[in-house]
């Protein structure tokens, strides 16, 4: 069972529309993409060379790898560039002038496990 667990990823005046920001946790990128003011969370490793997307280009909703230029949908986590497993989305929200991203963290073993 897992619990959604919500971390910082910056303030949110630092994220302006068309741009990217990344956060690694437990050795695992992820980014937050603003569209138009709208706020996505995928991974941030691209599924050819494991680049980071937050680096790439963002037009519109696409973001272009910066190391060989597939592209894929922020707001599905679609590959368009090969037919692959798209990248999974996570759930974000602004608290506090803060931009967090939402993710599934185990839960603490009960005592009686």
């Amino acid at each position: 069972m897992s619990d959604l667990r919500w971390f910082p990823v910056c303030r949110a005046s630092e994220i302006k529309p068309g741009q990217a920001r990344s956060i690694t946790l437990l050795a695992k990128p992820y980014a937050v993409f603003n569209v138009g003011g709208e706020l996505y969370g995928l991974d941030a490793a691209c599924g050819h060379m494991k680049a980071n997307l937050a680096a790439g280009r963002l037009y519109g909703d696409i973001v272009e790898c910066a190391m060989h230029g597939w592209e894929y949908n922020v707001k599905t986590g679609e590959c368009l560039t090969v037919a692959h497993t798209p990248l999974t989305r996570y759930p974000t929200k602004i608290e506090n002038g803060m931009i967090f991203i939402g993710l599934k963290w185990p839960s603490e073993p009960s005592s009686n496990e």
